[in-house]
């Protein structure tokens, strides 16, 4: 079974962390990868900025960054980290017309489809990564496992 560990590092969000395991686990199935340990994230504005001049080289937030493992240590398997900046998704999801919720479910399927390998680089695999996201997404039930802090 999928073992996620989580960390929200926002005070602005307030998330379940027994529904969003279930959704991580419910992904993990449809990708066929669902032995290991995954590491979800939320975090503020500042913190993804700083993580993605670190290691992307581009000094502006982001919605999401994952980060692939793909590594055993005995019986242990570590697939990777995925961090998500709820605030810049909220941005996004409005200006887009999305529910906020569905949108941050498929940052997660975008991000750990990332862990696995899938990339968006060429258009082939831009392709191949889109329908696999729209296939999942569509397989899962979401709920709602994240709202605003006080409401």
């Amino acid at each position: 079974m999928l073992k996620v560990e989580f960390s929200n590092k926002t005070r602005k969000y307030e998330v379940n962390e027994k529904l969003l395991t279930s959704l991580i686990r419910k992904i993990s199935h449809f990708t066929g990868e669902d032995y290991g340990i995954v590491s979800i994230s939320f975090v503020g504005e500042k913190r993804i900025r700083n993580i993605n001049k670190k290691f992307r080289g581009i000094d502006k937030p982001t919605n999401v960054i994952s980060f692939p493992f793909m590594d055993s240590f005995g019986k242990i398997k570590i697939i990777g980290d995925i961090i998500i900046c709820l605030q810049i998704a909220k941005k996004q999801a409005k200006k887009e017309g999305n529910n906020f919720t569905d949108y941050v479910a498929f940052l997660l399927i975008h991000a750990f489809l990332h862990l696995l390998g899938y990339d968006h680089i060429e258009e082939k695999d831009r392709v191949i990564m889109e329908k696999k996201e729209e296939e999942i997404f569509h397989k899962i039930h979401i709920t709602n496992f994240l709202k605003e802090a006080g409401k």
